[in-house]
């Protein structure tokens, strides 16, 4: 299934077009993305919830990696202008916050899913999370065995690790100071990319968007 956004960064004019249309596209499947990571552990988990939070998953991380590629080529080449070399910077430090969530989300999706185990046969019982440390307790010592273990998670820790190396590369890769970038409109005002993404870094998801000084 085609990604959203991907014929819309197809026939985006320019490198930072191309790079706009890409961030959107980002932003779109990490909300949800989030989406499927709030419903763990709840009512709705199940292992298709659980494959389709993978699914989406993947489409995020295939996303990022195109995206990284575009912006490392874009930054490298001589801008067209010095409003272009701007805007690619302001999408590099959007694509960074965008990404710095989607990690927290993966961080988050790996804690629930240790803690809200699906069964064989496809059920999940419903849980609040209050004394499952306890609950574990009990179900380790009828069985003898001491504390019980959480159940293995090799693929949100392949995901985590993946999205921990594209962060640092491109930290490494591109000299941005990020306190170059100021805060210029409020949600509703701006655009979608910007307010998904939650871009300024001042603080946590102060959802504005922002500017190169």
């Amino acid at each position: 299934m085609m990604a959203p956004g991907r014929g819309e960064v197809r026939h985006a004019q320019g490198a930072s077009g191309s790079c706009a249309a890409a961030q959107a596209a980002l932003c779109k499947a990490t909300a949800g993305h989030r989406q499927l990571v709030l419903q763990l552990g709840g009512s709705a988990d199940s292992p298709w919830l659980r494959e389709e939070r993978y699914r989406r998953s993947a489409e995020a991380r295939e996303l990022s990696a195109g995206l990284r590629s575009a912006l490392l080529a874009g930054l490298r080449q001589a801008p067209a202008s010095p409003e272009e070399q701007r805007e690619l910077e302001r999408l590099w430090v959007l694509f960074l916050s965008a990404l710095e969530l989607f990690l927290q989300d993966l961080c988050q999706a790996h804690h629930l899913c240790q803690l809200f185990s699906v069964q064989g046969d496809g059920t999940s019982p419903l849980r609040t999370g209050l004394g499952a440390q306890g609950l574990l307790s009990r179900k380790g010592s009828r069985r003898g065995g001491g504390l019980a273990q959480p159940p293995a998670t090799p693929h949100l820790e392949e995901e985590m690790e993946q999205v921990r190396a594209m962060l640092a590369e491109m930290e490494s890769r591109a000299n941005i100071p990020l306190w170059t970038v100021e805060a210029t409109q409020p949600v509703g005002t701006g655009s979608t990319t910007a307010a998904a993404a939650g871009v300024v870094r001042e603080g946590p998801r102060t959802g504005y968007c922002c500017s190169v000084l």
